[in-house]
């Protein structure tokens, strides 16, 4: 009898867990699911401005981090946050139809600046429709428009090239990699429910890489970082740009050059021999593995190195290195030597790209956690952990 009531109070105790935690799943997906936009409730042509969670609980977020850079005077409640655009929805152009259609399902990706403006790249997760860019006011914080691009791209790397006043993001299909150039004066025209199609840009094929994270330029060249899960497909590649800002074309001897390379017997040796050939050619300028888990990449005019490392369910880190060497030096130096350790700074996990302004003055960072498919805590029993803001600190370079 005493056995039998031990096991009727076990009973009625997992039954109560049971609803307890049954309780807490279905509150938890009414939430999410609160998040998500449907297309009558946000303007055609435009991605819904408005945040997903309030800037105090961001900034609690940001506040527990604060403890594990203690030693580094860094503060990661002290910079800006803005709202990311389009996160509980916008709108693009159906990639097979070519009409207007919505989507909920945004990754962002890059992050890059202008003098004006923020630039903010995104990938559609249900990869249905064309690839955006959001254009934000730097002094008001606010949403100003959409880019929609003419394909689906991953958009893993933007950066805004003063120089020639444009805009160049990657624009990687089918396995190969390239870049798309907007003028911005065409970003100043353009308005999607206008036009209605893509906005105008130019396509630069680099038949030689793939798999790009992240983009930014530096003394007149493109430095590449790719992103890879094995240590061997991770790279940093600088590339010379032309006077007019775009890569070199591949002549007929140059794509023989890298047949021959690619032809190498000794698979170990493939890398080296073609590496060589690629800088022989003058199609690239250097070439070094990259980080783990490396995500973005931003120099400053000075010769600061920023780059970002993103650690899964972990919080991320800020990678920084004070002086890269002369770039007529790139080809022999090693910019992945001796740099983690004392300046490897914590901040919150997804993290992409970075982008350091023109004035050197401040730090800008974007994550993909509050992206639909990643924002959603993997247990009833975790609070979601998702940035839905771009997080803008101080720095300040001596």
């Amino acid at each position: 009898m005493k056995r039998k009531r031990v096991v009727l109070i076990v009973v009625g105790i997992l039954v109560l867990v049971g609803v307890v935690l049954t309780g807490m799943y279905v509150k938890n997906k009414q939430g999410y699911e609160s998040l998500i936009d449907k297309a009558s409730e946000v303007p055609k042509w435009e991605a819904d401005p408005r945040p997903l969670q309030s800037e105090n609980v961001v900034l609690k977020k940001l506040k527990k981090l604060n403890r594990k850079n203690d030693n580094k005077d860094v503060s990661l409640t002290d910079g800006k946050l803005i709202v990311i655009p389009g996160l509980r929805g916008a709108w693009s152009i159906d990639h097979k139809t070519k009409k207007a259609a919505f989507g909920t399902g945004w990754v962002p990706q890059g992050l890059t600046q202008s003098k004006d403006h923020y630039y903010v790249s995104a990938y559609d997760g249900e990869h249905r429709l064309n690839s955006v860019i959001f254009q934000i006011d730097k002094q008001s914080k606010k949403y100003v428009k959409t880019l929609i691009l003419s394909s689906k791209a991953h958009v893993g790397g933007i950066t805004y090239e003063d120089e020639h006043q444009r805009l160049i993001y990657s624009d990687d299909t089918n396995q190969v990699a390239g870049f798309g150039y907007i003028d911005q004066a065409v970003i100043d025209e353009y308005q999607a429910s206008v036009l209605k199609k893509p906005i105008e840009s130019q396509k630069k094929e680099w038949k030689i890489g793939l798999r790009t994270s992240a983009i930014t330029t530096y003394q007149n060249q493109l430095v590449v970082a790719k992103y890879g899960f094995h240590p061997n497909e991770r790279s940093i590649v600088t590339i010379p740009l032309n006077q007019a800002g775009y890569p070199p074309k591949i002549t007929d001897r140059g794509s023989q050059l890298l047949a021959d390379a690619i032809g190498t017997a000794d698979k170990k040796e493939l890398e080296k021999v073609f590496i060589e050939a690629l800088l022989e050619e003058g199609y690239i300028s250097s070439f070094n593995h990259g980080w783990d888990r490396m995500q973005g990449i931003s120099l400053s005019k000075s010769g600061m190195m920023i780059v970002s490392q993103s650690n899964g369910l972990k919080p991320g880190k800020l990678l920084i290195r004070y002086r890269v060497p002369d770039l007529k030096n790139w080809r022999k130096s090693n910019v992945t030597k001796d740099f983690t350790g004392p300046d490897a700074v914590t901040i919150p996990r997804s993290v992409e790209e970075v982008s350091i302004n023109d004035e050197e003055t401040e730090l800008a960072m974007i994550f993909e956690s509050g992206a639909k498919k990643y924002r959603e805590a993997p247990s009833v029993l975790l609070p979601g952990n998702y940035m839905d803001r771009i997080l803008v600190l101080p720095m300040e370079i001596q």
